[in-house]
């Protein structure tokens, strides 16, 4: 069904471009990243492996309202030994006089600021400011502006086909200086029989704004089944930026994450691999931490945190980047993980768990056009 959906939108495509005059601009855009990647297991060895992508983005007129993006994702796949790709966008979007009205494969994400969000449309689409495939939907969207500062939106997603429909709506105000967020999601499930299951449901609340110098957020979520109980995840957060008489930035982010361990796998993606372990409480408390220092107006290093306050275990993650030209940047990136065996973040763990590397390390360059 998510072939036949994206085919369909394809071709609207294709039928709205032929409309459009032969000499309307389509430009071309995207970023070309070639990178080595080492992983450090627990014995020391290091297994390195090459790592190339390709975003490639088209920039196609607007036609009376309508705007039509198209962007995919090419990179290579080290577990399949070849080119993989991810259709990031794909779709129509028509503003109608009080509504915007977007069809086909679109990003979608409820992002507030925070480094981890426990009540966004989709757990885990977007992660210490990084995307995840996750993020883009074949889905409808409706976006209705009340006014400057408040909104509603409405999606209707498609991951598996139109019987297993994702559905929510997301409500948006200003309040005393404070972004303010109401929304609620159903995501059914269907088993490996094809029988639906009980759906996965979830409210959640976010408030953000300045409290004097500081930037402050937070998020509220309720997490719950058609037929069991429910479980509370929430989120507190805050931000500071202190700039330098020369012009360089030194910013600060730190917030801590308290949820039910069943539903961290989601919030954590890539960070996380399976190590919950029945010596792990069943609630846990995460706290993160960010700081990123602008050496000047081409490079930047940047050292993130996360920390499990009920065992201890840490992933640290120092970067580098350097601006070497207008097009062309160098990337440095590391993990480094910390724990005693059978904690959350521990490089090893108890035998039949998956095990966690000890560390990775990643160099590469990045074009983008």
């Amino acid at each position: 069904m998510k072939k036949y959906f994206s085919i369909a939108i394809l071709f609207i495509i294709f039928f709205l471009l032929g409309s459009i005059s032969i000499s309307a601009k389509v430009d071309i855009g995207g970023e070309l990243a070639a990178s080595l990647i080492g992983i450090i297991d627990n014995q020391g060895n290091i297994f390195a492996y090459p790592q190339e992508s390709l975003d490639l983005e088209l920039f196609l007129p607007t036609l009376n309202n309508t705007q039509t993006k198209f962007e995919i994702y090419l990179f290579n796949n080290p577990m399949s030994g070849g080119f993989d790709y991810l259709i990031k966008k794909l779709y129509l979007k028509h503003r109608f006089e009080k509504l915007h009205l977007t069809l086909g494969r679109q990003p979608i994400s409820w992002s507030f600021g925070s480094m981890l969000n426990p009540v966004d449309f989709t757990l885990g689409s977007v992660i210490m400011d990084e995307e995840t495939g996750s993020k883009y939907q074949n889905a409808i969207e409706a976006y209705y502006p009340i006014n400057w500062n408040s909104s509603i939106t409405a999606i209707a997603a498609f991951p598996n086909g139109f019987r297993n429909m994702k559905w929510g709506i997301r409500g948006r105000t200003m309040l005393e200086g404070y972004d303010l967020t109401l929304n609620y999601v159903r995501e059914p499930e269907i088993d490996s029989m094809g029988t639906i299951i009980p759906a996965n449901q979830r409210i959640g609340f976010t408030a953000k704004g300045d409290l004097g110098p500081l930037g402050v957020y937070g998020a509220l979520g309720y997490y719950f089944k058609d037929n069991g109980d429910g479980d509370l995840a929430y989120l507190i957060g805050g931000d500071y930026s202190y700039f330098f008489e020369a012009g360089n930035k030194i910013y600060f982010q730190l917030e801590y994450l308290s949820m039910k361990k069943d539903n961290l796998s989601s919030i954590l993606g890539p960070f996380f691999t399976g190590n919950l372990t029945n010596n792990l409480k069943e609630n846990v408390g995460l706290i993160l931490g960010m700081a990123n220092y602008e050496i000047d107006e081409f490079s930047q290093i940047n050292l993130m945190v996360i920390s499990s306050l009920n065992d201890g275990s840490i992933i640290v993650m120092p970067g580098y980047r350097n601006q070497l030209s207008n097009n062309l940047s160098f990337n440095l990136s590391t993990a480094i993980y910390f724990g005693k065996e059978d904690t959350l973040f521990a490089p090893n763990v108890s035998e039949g768990a998956q095990q966690k590397p000890k560390g990775m390390i990643g160099i590469g360059l990045t074009y983008s056009f």
